[in-house]
């Protein structure tokens, strides 16, 4: 999953800034967070598995939008 978010780390468009392995005692395992920035707010980690969820939200969001379900 780290090799996936560099990736997208290295598109132009991409809110990421950086990205990075930690472990979360919490959850038990390591975790990949991503920095991410979307306008002029201040960048935030989160996690990469948050941030891949947002992106579907928002294409399911478009895609009804254009169906016209919205």
């Amino acid at each position: 999953m780290y090799e996936q978010a560099t990736k997208e780390m290295n598109n132009p468009l991409s809110p990421v800034k950086m990205v990075r392995e930690t472990y979360s005692r919490f959850l038990q395992r390591h975790v990949t967070e991503v920095q991410v920035q979307f306008r002029d707010e201040e960048p935030a980690w989160i996690p990469y598995e948050t941030l891949l969820a947002i992106k579907e939200n928002e294409v399911e969001f478009q895609r009804r939008v254009k169906d016209g379900v919205y």
